[in-house]
């Protein structure tokens, strides 16, 4: 029997914001099929079309759907990466391609990923903006870099200037945190409390005023011990 997909599984599947899925489904660039006002898709068909793209599909959400197991994610994990990517002030920004350059020389990681890493995080953002609105981002390699980090890291970046990356609200990023994690399952997790505290009113007035990292890890404390 044909396995039927909704938006929030894609989102999930493909990692993706939701509002680039739906803009393929406007642009027909992603099968689907309407049905009662919903749009699904049928999972053989997506896969297909994912591999054709060069989207890596993340395994590990498949695992948790065939078994209904969900792995619980600790509160507090985002606040320790955060720590280990640590906060840059005033980061040149007059191109995505500087910026990123920028964060590969930047962020405490080994050599062998600082020389890969401007190039994975531009190949990723071809696919689709990582741009998630309110002058957000979160740029990210295509696939985790696995065994090449000893834990995931979060690298928050304040950009000199306003740059454009096409986010789905259509306004420029200030602030970019970059997410390097181990493995799909605590990648989707980190994502997760990002997206959520990002979407905070008291969280975005502290980001407005490039706080230093212990304001910065204070607040997304205190936000996190309210929400969960």
């Amino acid at each position: 029997m044909a396995k039927w997909l909704l938006v929030s599984d894609v989102v999930q599947l493909l990692h993706v914001p939701e509002a680039t899925i739906y803009r393929w489904i406007r642009q027909g660039d992603i099968p689907c099929v309407v049905r009662s006002g919903k749009y699904y898709f049928k999972q053989s068909t997506l896969f297909s079309w994912a591999e054709s793209k060069h989207i890596h599909i993340h395994e590990h959400f498949l695992e948790r759907q065939k078994n209904k197991k969900e792995v619980k994610p600790s509160k507090f994990q985002l606040i320790e990466a955060l720590k280990t990517g640590k906060v840059f002030h005033d980061v040149p920004s007059a191109s995505i391609e500087i910026l990123f350059q920028e964060v590969s020389s930047r962020m405490d990681l080994p050599q062998s990923v600082k020389v890969c890493l401007t190039e994975q995080l531009l190949q990723r953002e071809k696919i689709s903006s990582t741009g998630i609105g309110k002058g957000f981002a979160i740029p990210h390699p295509k696939t985790p870099l696995g065994q090449q980090i000893n834990q995931s890291v979060v690298g928050t970046f304040y950009l000199h200037s306003p740059l454009d990356f096409n986010a789905p609200d259509g306004l420029p990023v200030t602030v970019v945190f970059v997410l390097l994690s181990t493995d799909s399952v605590h990648h989707l997790q980190l994502l997760s409390q990002l997206v959520r505290l990002l979407g905070n009113s008291s969280v975005n007035d502290m980001l407005n005023r490039s706080p230093s990292l212990e304001i910065l890890v204070a607040q997304f404390e205190k936000t996190l011990a309210e929400t969960t």
